[in-house]
C-alpha cells in the first residue's frame, strides 16, 4: 500500500510541470511544450515549405514532446553563464541544445521568460530562411553547414524531452540568453532528421504504440 501511494507522486514530479528547483512557472513550461508540439505536428502533417519553396515531407513516428525538470536545470545553469554559444558537448553527452541571445540598448527585463518563445520562433524560422531541398531528409555535413541546426534539433523525430531556461541579467541587464536542451539529442550525422511517412492516426501507426491522434505525433509508452 505504501508503494502504491508513493509511486504516482514520483510520476507526477518527473513528467509534470512542477519542477521545484526551476525558475519557470508550470504554466509557462506547459506553453513551451505546447509550442514545440504545435510546430512538430504541422511539420509532420506536411504544412511547411523550405527556403526553396518546396513542401517539407510528411513525417511518421515523430515523438510528442514532454517537459523534463533536469533538462530545465541544466539549461538554466548554462543560460546563467551569459554565453552566446553552446555549452561544451563533453558535459552534455547526448543531450541536444539550442541557444539564443538577444541584446537591447535598454533593459531586457521587460521580456521576462517570454524570451524563450522569441528564441523558438528564431530557431524555427531557419526552415524558411536557410533550409534547402534535402531528398534524403538526413542530417549531413551539407545540412550542418547551412546554419539550420537549431531547426533540425527542434524537428528531430526521436526527441521527446525538453527543458529550457533564460537569463536576463547578461551584459548588465541589456541582453538575455535563452537555452533549451533536448533528450535524446538530435543532429546526429547520417541519421534522418525525422522519418518520412504519414503522421499517425491510430496507435498501430507508432513504433511506441501510442498515437496522439489530433496532432499526429507519437507518445512514449512506458509499458513497452
Amino acid at each position: 500500500m505504501i508503494l502504491f501511494l508513493i509511486f504516482p507522486a514520483i510520476i507526477v514530479a518527473v513528467t509534470g510541470y512542477d519542477c521545484y528547483r526551476g525558475k519557470l512557472t508550470p504554466q509557462y513550461r506547459e506553453k513551451i511544450v505546447r509550442e514545440h508540439n504545435r510546430l512538430r505536428s504541422k511539420l509532420a502533417k506536411g504544412t511547411y515549405k523550405n527556403s526553396a519553396g518546396k513542401w517539407m515531407p510528411k513525417g511518421k513516428n515523430m515523438m510528442e514532446m514532454k517537459w523534463d525538470c533536469e533538462l530545465e536545470l541544466m539549461a538554466q545553469r548554462w543560460a546563467d553563464q551569459c554565453v552566446s554559444g553552446n555549452s561544451p558537448k563533453d558535459r552534455r553527452g547526448r543531450i541536444g541544445e539550442n541557444v539564443y541571445t538577444q541584446r537591447s540598448d535598454t533593459s531586457v527585463a521587460v521580456y521576462g521568460t517570454s524570451g524563450i518563445m522569441i528564441a523558438l520562433e528564431s530557431w524555427w524560422v531557419e526552415l524558411t530562411r536557410s533550409y534547402k531541398n534535402n531528398p534524403s531528409n538526413k542530417y549531413t555535413s551539407i545540412v550542418a553547414n547551412r546554419g539550420v541546426s537549431n531547426f533540425t534539433q527542434l524537428a528531430w523525430g526521436k526527441t521527446y524531452k525538453v527543458g529550457c531556461g533564460i537569463a536576463t541579467h547578461c551584459d548588465g541587464g541589456k541582453a538575455f540568453v535563452a537555452v533549451c536542451q533536448y533528450n535524446p539529442g538530435g543532429n546526429t550525422m547520417g541519421e534522418s532528421i525525422y522519418e518520412k511517412g504519414r503522421p499517425c492516426k491510430t496507435d498501430r501507426d507508432c513504433s511506441s504504440r501510442k498515437c496522439a491522434k489530433e496532432s499526429g505525433l507519437c507518445k512514449l509508452n512506458f509499458f513497452i
